[in-house]
């Protein structure tokens, strides 16, 4: 019997080079229509369903005998892996911060808030702390209660007012992507696997990939600015400096996105196979080390200009004074040289993918992994009073 589901280290590969494109491409989004609705496209699904896929194999569904024996996983309090994120995310926002010392004077340091891409690390560590609770109750409150009271949360986040634009102990994103949280929380794996492997479910999943993509590409040069909602980490009194219906509205248009986001995620989910796919399959099984070492390259890109580089050198233009959103477009020449040097800035991204996950690469974050698992047996060795 196979011992390991393939499909959702697949999903990982492909969801974690989203994730590498995603941060790549934003620097040149208000130049570019080609980057500007891919951008938005990936950003509208691609954290949803990473934490969807946590909430999924946080039940610890790691080989298929326990898949087929409904095995749903220890009850314990994973403290080892609460400390290790928490460890995680404040060396990478170390490690970040002193990037952004190389580029630009004074970076912002903050202690109990995280703007950038160590937020993730904070937040799982925050649902490790709720799979505990979750496991408590399992049986005594029915699933679909708690999933809506999760959609209930997430729709009245937007009020809270927090410092650092919401950001506080990341608690916006928190309540934000709960849903998914819960959705795959309470899937049952070995019904989801089947449910999806279906042949029309595969087929429906193409067909909602192809007419998303196609509905983001024709859509107004506005539609970036939905992005800011996709982030999960903006109030709705701050979004109402771009959408004048953020607060009046804001309730039911986080609701309606999220059900967008949910279809999508799911035929992402569906389109991806559950065999073996080599060095696809070992990048999901390493997504942390590449989430750590990814955003610096980023860093480096942006000041080569390796974009615009690429679409000088098929025949484009790129005119550094009118670039940005204040500006407008600032990269000229034919549609053939946009989509030639984006093609080529789409390969960099996926060979990034590949060579962060390389073994090396998974240092620092399975050292302080390690190092979580021993702060906590230390801690819960200690002799009670």
């Amino acid at each position: 019997m196979k011992q390991r589901i393939y499909r959702y280290d697949n999903i990982k590969a492909v969801l974690i080079f989203l994730v590498v494109v995603g941060h790549m491409t934003t620097d040149y989004a208000p130049d570019s229509w080609p980057v500007r609705w891919l951008t938005v496209w990936i950003f509208s699904f691609h954290m949803p369903a990473f934490v969807l896929v946590s909430g999924l194999l946080h039940k610890r569904y790691i080989t298929g005998e326990k898949a087929a024996a409904g095995i749903k996983g220890q009850t314990d309090l994973r403290w080892d892996r609460i400390i290790g994120y928490v460890l995680c995310a404040y060396a990478l926002k170390a490690f970040l911060y002193y990037s952004r010392m190389l580029i630009w004077p004074n970076p912002p340091w903050h202690w109990l808030s995280e703007h950038s891409i160590p937020w993730y690390l904070f937040v799982m560590a925050e649902y490790e702390l709720l799979f505990y609770v979750m496991r408590r109750i399992d049986g005594r409150v029915k699933p679909w209660i708690i999933i809506a009271a999760s959609f209930v949360l997430c729709s009245a986040a937007g009020y809270f007012r927090l410092p650092e634009e919401g950001d506080f102990f990341c608690l916006l994103r928190f309540f934000n992507f709960l849903p998914f949280y819960a959705i795959g929380y309470y899937l049952d794996m070995k019904d989801f696997n089947e449910w999806i492997d279906r042949r029309w479910m595969k087929i429906t999943g193409w067909v909602i990939i192809v007419v998303s993509l196609a509905a983001f590409a024709n859509s107004p040069w506005g539609i970036y600015g939905w992005r800011k909602w996709f982030t999960g980490r903006r109030s709705y009194e701050w979004l109402l400096e771009y959408f004048d219906f953020a607060v009046s509205s804001g309730w039911w248009v986080r609701l309606a996105l999220w059900g967008f986001s949910l279809l999508t995620a799911l035929a992402v989910i569906a389109v991806i196979p559950d065999r073996d796919l080599g060095r696809i399959t070992v990048i999901g099984q390493r997504t942390l080390g590449i989430y750590f070492w990814h955003k610096p390259t980023q860093y480096l890109l942006k000041i080569g200009n390796v974009l615009p580089r690429l679409v000088v050198l098929f025949g484009g233009t790129y005119n550094e004074a009118v670039e940005g959103p204040a500006h407008g477009l600032a990269f000229g020449g034919s549609s053939f040289s946009m989509i030639a040097g984006f093609t080529v800035y789409l390969l960099i991204c996926a060979l990034i993918t590949a060579f962060f996950s390389l073994k090396v690469f998974e240092h620092p974050c399975s050292d302080l992994m390690k190092l979580g698992a021993k702060i906590s047996g230390i801690w819960q060795k200690k002799p009670r009073k």
